[in-house]
């Protein structure tokens, strides 16, 4: 399965893009920049930014009990394949998150797909949201610095990119209530009928899981017929399952 980097939480309720004049403006046209979003996920409540890859790593966490706002930093375990098509680790910046859910967590500590991280916070906000910013690379320095516009803007070794450029929209995970304009390429997703093998050998699992035990082989160019989907894998028979992320579609 590829490690495709997903929108990190359950609804996209966008409240300020990186355009916005409310605060993020000068993020965006100062140098070094940075493409924040305020997300407000499903409503004034507090709702859970969630690990959006395999797997991701707390690389710094600042402010606790302290004047400064609360900010975490967090790391993928490994490369991730962007909205925009290149594949590099990815390095994710959240702020506001308040001091009970901070408490809870610790430099080094993993996140998997989908886990909840902490929840929509007010430190150093009027309202409940988180301030995300994303990058390509790793984490670099201490995490941020400040711009020529006076804002402390994301650092990591390949730079910061415009949320639209590096996540997925997950439909199975994400409800898209305000995208605030910006436009986000949606995850494939797949249905039955017959696909072609892209990829020159293609392992068949007894189950929909790349640690399953194989079952054989498909060779590029075959046609195989899928009659069941689960996430991205397809079945072809009796406890024969093959990952589609190598395959494409030629029929319904």
């Amino acid at each position: 399965m590829k490690n495709y980097l997903i929108y990190p939480c359950k609804s996209m309720r966008i409240t300020q893009s990186y355009t916005g004049t409310t605060s993020h403006l000068p993020h965006t046209t100062g140098t070094p920049k940075d493409y924040p979003i305020d997300e407000g996920c499903s409503d004034t409540g507090r709702d859970y930014i969630c690990c959006p890859c395999d797997g991701m790593k707390i690389k710094r966490i600042y402010g606790v009990g302290t004047g400064g706002t609360n900010t975490i930093w967090l790391e993928s375990t490994e490369k991730v394949l962007f909205a925009d098509g290149t594949k590099n680790y990815c390095t994710l910046l959240i702020t506001h998150p308040d001091d009970a859910d901070l408490k809870k967590l610790a430099v080094g500590q993993l996140f998997t797909r989908k886990e909840k991280i902490c929840r929509e916070g007010k430190d150093g906000a009027t309202a409940y949201h988180l301030h995300i910013s994303a990058g390509k690379g790793k984490f670099k320095g201490n995490g941020w610095t400040k711009n020529s516009k006076n804002k402390y803007v994301l650092t990591c070794s390949k730079g910061a990119y415009k949320p639209e450029e590096l996540f997925f929209i997950d439909k199975s995970f994400t409800e898209t209530i305000d995208a605030k304009s910006l436009v986000f390429k949606v995850l494939p997703s797949y249905t039955s009928g017959k696909y072609k093998v892209n990829t020159a050998v293609l392992n068949v699992r007894k189950s929909a899981d790349v640690y399953a035990k194989k079952a054989g082989t498909v060779l590029f160019g075959q046609k195989i017929t899928v009659d069941k989907i689960k996430d991205n894998w397809g079945r072809i028979g009796k406890y024969r399952w093959v990952c589609l992320d190598y395959c494409k579609k030629v029929t319904g």
